[in-house]
């Protein structure tokens, strides 16, 4: 307590003069309306200013909100599509109580993300607990971007589709020759893929769409892979060799949808059960 008395005596001119000067800039203001229209409008920008620099803040940090509404709403755009073909129907009929749902589009934010490796994975924040199961795929607008390998009760983890045991089953748009879509792992591009085992009697050329089958229990018919950048049959060969340019950029993904396929079980099943009849 002594020592915070001399320091106050030590520093009462200080205090004084502040104090002074106080009490000189209210009677400047206060008695000069040149000044006063000086301060007012000083204050007025500094208010100004500082309910910019706030509210830029708040909508910054509202962003991820903001991102996540937006997957929301698109994950049940993407469900009315795949499910009911929403260039015929109306949204109102196609929720309606006759229509039958096949496949469920869950938003998932991803948590971790390698692109570098030859075994690539991504960690999304959602879990069983969330209804993700295993083998369900995983992309974002612009395409596939993986499937779903193990998970835990709050994360779950997939095989990136820059993994070298990726195959998704895939075609080119307007035929029906089903091929696999594969990563170059000798580029190490994350934008370069393979399209294996598409016959030579397929018309196909450089620039064509290259989207998924359908032929596979995990991703419906006609989500985007990429486009076709190079083509080549050598002699001898009956398959194209077939180069493959996606324009997700799998470096920064921070939202995907999970798709879950609600009949998977019951198809796989039934493929199993005559497959033992053979044998």
């Amino acid at each position: 307590m002594f020592n915070l008395v001399q320091l106050f005596l030590r520093l009462s001119g200080f205090f004084v003069f502040v104090f002074l000067e106080i009490i000189c800039f209210s009677m400047i203001v206060k008695y000069n309306q040149t000044q006063q229209g000086i301060y007012v409008n000083s204050i007025n920008r500094g208010t100004g200013f500082l309910q910019k620099t706030s509210s830029s803040l708040r909508h910054y940090f509202s962003l991820d909100d903001e991102n996540y509404r937006l997957a929301r709403d698109n994950a049940r755009l993407l469900e009315l599509f795949f499910n009911h073909h929403i260039d015929t129907l109306s949204v109102d009929t196609a929720f309606s109580s006759d229509s039958t749902q096949q496949y469920v589009f869950q938003v998932a934010k991803v948590v971790k993300n390698s692109v570098n490796n030859y075994h690539n994975y991504i960690t999304l924040n959602q879990g069983s607990n969330d209804g993700i199961v295993p083998h369900s795929g995983i992309i974002t607008g612009d395409g596939v971007v993986g499937i779903i390998r193990k998970v835990s009760p709050r994360y779950s983890v997939a095989m990136s589709i820059l993994h070298r045991q990726s195959r998704i089953s895939a075609k080119v748009r307007g035929g029906n020759s089903p091929g696999s879509l594969v990563w170059d792992e000798k580029e190490r591009d994350a934008h370069k893929f393979l399209l294996l085992d598409i016959p030579k009697h397929v018309d196909i050329e450089v620039g064509d769409t290259v989207e998924t089958s359908g032929f596979s229990s995990i991703f419906p018919e006609g989500i985007m892979l990429g486009t076709i950048d190079h083509v080549e049959l050598k002699a001898g060969k009956h398959a194209y060799e077939i180069s493959v340019k996606s324009k997700i950029d799998m470096t920064n993904i921070q939202y995907v949808y999970v798709i879950k396929n609600l009949f998977k079980r019951e198809q796989e099943d039934l493929e199993a059960a005559v497959k033992q009849e053979d044998q």
